[in-house]
């Protein structure tokens, strides 16, 4: 009986050592959110987003249990156009203008996790939910993501595809604009790349 204490809390000690288990901050100067748009002709744009903060929740045996990220939707910037800087500058007013994101009365965009599963189709990732909030709403979202844990830093990595109609932004979209034509419809979906970094 002894011998089964003793290796159970040798077992225990392993596993809360292997792992940085409780909250960690995220470093928003390793973090990285970039953004991906396109129009149903083909043409696309891309940028990034800066993280302002957030946090993420180990348990003793490694798992994910909870956590957040915000991000300063006045940091959205275009990579594409860096050759034609008047569009690049018109395309990120756009963008930032109360037809798409409206910053000045949303300045923030937030993300926080409901439930985090094992992907049953993928071993090495994760399943994560959570509430997605951008101006003003908030709609649940979910998709895979890779999350590696040491003794003192945590990263995860996902690609999200966004249906901005949910959100109420439905500018230029053909499913509410039936007369647009082809070259004007932007896809209601847009990507979200994430890679978060989080340390003790």
């Amino acid at each position: 009986m002894l011998a089964r204490t003793i290796v159970t809390l040798i077992s225990v000690v392993s596993v809360s050592s292997a792992f940085a288990s409780g909250v960690m901050k995220l470093d928003a100067a390793s973090s990285a959110v970039g953004w991906k748009g396109s129009k149903k002709a083909g043409s696309a744009h891309n940028g990034a987003i800066a993280v302002k903060e957030g946090s993420v929740t180990f348990d003793a045996k490694g798992a994910l249990t909870a956590g957040n990220f915000v991000v300063d939707m006045k940091t959205l910037t275009n990579e594409d156009l860096k050759d034609s800087p008047d569009y690049q500058k018109k395309l990120v007013g756009h963008l930032s203008s109360p037809d798409f994101f409206n910053v000045s009365k949303y300045p923030t965009a937030e993300f926080k996790i409901t439930s985090v599963k094992a992907d049953p189709k993928n071993k090495d990732e994760f399943i994560v939910s959570g509430d997605f909030t951008m101006i003003g709403k908030t709609q649940p979202i979910s998709f895979p993501a890779k999350i590696a844990l040491d003794k003192t830093s945590a990263t995860g990595q996902a690609t999200i595809k966004i249906d901005r109609t949910k959100w109420g932004l439905k500018y230029g979209s053909g499913n509410f604009f039936k007369e647009l034509t082809a070259d004007k419809i932007i896809n209601d979906e847009f990507e979200l790349t994430l890679k978060l970094v989080a340390k003790k």
